[in-house]
């Protein structure tokens, strides 16, 4: 009896003592180096023979610096351990808490930031004696990122007391930190279903709940798979659906795809609300495993509804003073949607425009009411006009349509039409016919009874030959738009209209300016006859892209639809045949026309982009196609690269080429900063560049941005100058 008690006395005292030492021992000093502390640290003060206990690396990263996940993204690395351990002990895999997306540029990477707890579970030897300290060794390597990558790794311990199997090990002071990184590790997929559908590149992730229908009120998730360098990362639409969610994907080019895709769904928001809502637990994530199925094409379930805050506001960049227009406020972006809305009317595709609209309206009579009627129809058909776009654009989206700015010159028929339209508009200037002459005389009675039709007509059409353009400061104020809600987007595309409405109803509302012209008289029929020729110009550039988009054919059969126009003219003009009949069979031939041109003008299934003849040989070598694989790899060399968001429609996308991108100072100049240099082509609708620009925080071209490894994406102004290129160059 005697002996039993002191043998248990024996085992109290080492109990004590252990534990006494056990929370200075159970931890070591931090090794710290300029941008992360790392240390090794366990859950329990102490650990049992046999016995397992969470143990883990902490590391505390420098603000704004990163380490990465398991799988990186699009570049970077995986923190490692290696360890040295007792014999006869183990050390588990890492438990990788939920990462979260982290936008570099075009690229996406998975990582973690702040403070981190990397935890594993580490086992003791069965025959470790009560009383020894057991001291594991760990190499931890770990990539750190921010303006730059730097490698780093530190040699670790961590010292741990061995109680007797009828002790308690006490917490230590990291109990808290273990505990919040286990609700954020994974959870095991339960009462939810997950498919991956394939069609091509094309991928479509469903997480359905088996039971009960989830809560309309679902939060936004973010995906991230466990397979490295096989999906296209920055591709993650989110729609909610009936069911759960749908995810739209995309492997990278060249991958193989497994029959099954792993990973894990991490639900955003308020982390134990997030987790209830979602997956009925408080883990915020859960792990998948996703069988295959091929299907020829990828078909959203009927009701999804693309969650923008899972899409695009956590692939941002914040481009600093360029605005990323996902970093806006509501009041800059409106501030920023006016201002650009006045500078939009200086641009070429509508300063002829409303120079013709100002010859007109100087040949009138300066009737205080009338020019008052006339300034707010023109401002309410430019008003409409963009809201009515931006309704446009929002629908499309809604369908699940990765579309921006411009989308409508994208569709090789309207701009057909356009240039169809133009044509006809230069006619008129030369004065070889009037409009009034094509219509029935009914209605052009009605026209002219209704002047403000007239001037609300005209609004329409500047926002029309405005589409191809965008203006400084317009770019960061779409991007933000796109991204809110519908009144929202819809507010500051209207105060975008206001802007580009003001100059011209200012100048009619104040006449004074029409008593320094000269006396009407032969001039200004000169100066109508001569305003014809940017419409003709308009008409060769749009016939350009036309061919670029649709092949030369469709080119051909275009002038022939505006021979049939000249046709038509011809036959309402003779002297002979003027008249009802006469106007009848002259539009039946032009519609004959267009009706046999029209279809052509589509393109053809297939047809490859092309960036077309725009500069020398040695100047379109220079440039290659946009490749977010071949982007990612030259960014991962330490390269940076020059992209070029572009569209044959964009008129200022060819002025600055021409001006500036394909002389041979900014050529030489990228040559010696050594810059890669690549044209993303968005001529034709192209769902790739278009998120792309949306991570930019843009929603239209031009985009000219600046990639440099391991920092911040530069954006350039939409109005590029030799200067400027320069000066980006030099931050390299």
């Amino acid at each position: 009896m005697r002996h039993e008690v002191l043998t248990s006395i024996r085992g109290w005292v080492v109990a004590a003592l252990a534990g006494s030492m056990a929370v200075m021992s159970a931890s070591a000093a931090p090794v710290k180096t300029e941008h992360v502390s790392a240390e090794l640290v366990a859950e329990r003060s102490a650990v049992q023979p046999g016995r397992s206990v969470l143990i883990g690396l902490r590391l505390q990263h420098a603000p704004h610096w990163h380490t990465y996940w398991r799988n990186p993204g699009d570049s970077g690395l995986p923190t490692t351990l290696r360890w040295t351990l007792p014999e006869g002990s183990d050390a588990g895999d890492i438990q990788w808490p939920a990462p979260k997306r982290l936008p570099i540029g075009p690229l996406v990477n998975y990582g973690y930031e702040g403070e981190l707890l990397l935890p594993l579970r580490y086992t003791a030897p069965a025959n470790a004696r009560p009383g020894d300290t057991l001291t594991l060794r760990a190499q931890a390597n770990w990539l750190v990122c921010k303006d730059i990558c730097i490698p780093e790794n530190a040699t670790l311990q961590l010292r741990l007391p061995v109680l007797p199997a009828s002790a308690t090990p006490g917490a230590t002071p990291h109990a808290l930190l273990f505990e919040r990184s286990g609700a954020q590790r994974a959870a095991p997929l339960d009462g939810w279903s997950a498919e991956l559908q394939r069609a091509g590149r094309d991928l479509l992730l469903s997480l359905e709940a088996k039971a009960a229908t989830p809560s309309a009120n679902l939060p936004p998730i973010h995906v991230f798979p466990y397979p490295e360098q096989v999906l296209v990362p920055a591709k993650h639409e989110v729609y909610r659906t009936p069911r759960g969610y749908a995810v739209r994907l995309m492997l990278q080019e060249g991958a193989v795809m497994q029959q099954t895709l792993g990973g894990i769904a991490v639900a955003q928001g308020e982390p134990a609300l997030g987790a209830r809502t979602v997956w009925g637990g408080m883990h915020r994530s859960i792990e998948f495993n996703a069988p295959v199925r091929s299907v020829a094409t990828i078909a959203l379930p009927s009701g999804a509804q693309l969650l923008p805050e899972a899409t695009s506001s956590s692939d941002r960049v914040d481009a600093g003073a360029s605005h990323a227009g996902a970093d806006l406020g509501l009041l800059m972006a409106l501030v920023l949607a006016f201002v650009g809305g006045i500078v939009l009317n200086l641009m070429p595709c509508v300063f002829p425009v409303l120079s013709i609209k100002l010859l007109a309206l100087a040949q009138q009579p300066a009737h205080r009411r009338s020019l008052r009627v006339h300034a707010f129809a023109y401002s309410g058909g430019v008003v409409l006009s963009f809201v009515a776009l931006a309704a446009g654009l929002l629908a499309l989206r809604a369908a699940g349509n990765a579309i921006g700015w411009g989308f409508q010159l994208q569709e090789p028929a309207v701009v057909f039409a356009l240039a169809v339209l133009f044509f006809a508009l230069g006619l008129n200037l030369l004065g070889g016919f009037e409009f009034g002459s094509l219509v029935p005389h009914r209605l052009a009675t009605w026209h002219a009874k209704r002047p403000a039709a007239d001037a609300f007509a005209s609004g329409v059409l500047a926002v029309v030959a405005a589409s191809p353009c965008t203006a400084p400061f317009m770019g960061a104020a779409l991007g933000f738009a796109i991204t809110q809600s519908a009144p929202v987007a819809l507010g500051v595309f209207a105060v975008l209209g206001l802007g580009m409405a003001l100059p011209y109803a200012l100048l009619v509302l104040m006449p004074g300016w029409r008593a320094r012209l000269p006396r009407p008289g032969r001039w200004m029929l000169r100066l109508k006859q001569a305003l014809a020729l940017p419409m003709f110009a308009t008409v060769v550039w749009l016939l350009w892209v036309l061919g670029q988009q649709a092949g030369s054919n469709a080119s051909m059969r275009a002038l022939l639809a505006l021979l049939g126009l000249v046709l038509l003219l011809w036959i309402a003009a003779l002297p002979k045949l003027r008249g009802a009949p006469a106007k009848t069979a002259g539009l039946a031939v032009f519609a004959a026309v267009l009706v046999w041109s029209w279809p052509q003008a589509l393109p053809p299934a297939g047809l490859a982009q092309a960036d077309g003849p725009r500069g020398t040989a040695a100047t379109r070598n220079a440039w290659e196609p946009y490749d977010e694989s071949v982007l990612a790899q030259r960014v991962a060399q330490g390269q940076p690269v020059f992209v070029d968001f572009t569209a044959a429609w964009c008129v200022s996308c060819q002025v600055n080429k021409r001006l500036v991108l394909h002389s041979d100072e900014t050529l030489q100049a990228f040559a010696q900063s050594k810059v890669a240099l690549m044209r993303a082509d968005w001529t034709n609708r192209d769902v790739r560049i278009t998120n792309a620009l949306a991570r930019l925080g843009r929603n239209g071209v031009p985009v000219y941005v600046l990639i440099r490894p391991g920092r911040e994406p530069l954006l350039l102004p939409e109005i590029l100058t030799i200067r400027l290129v320069r000066e980006a160059l030099a931050t390299l």
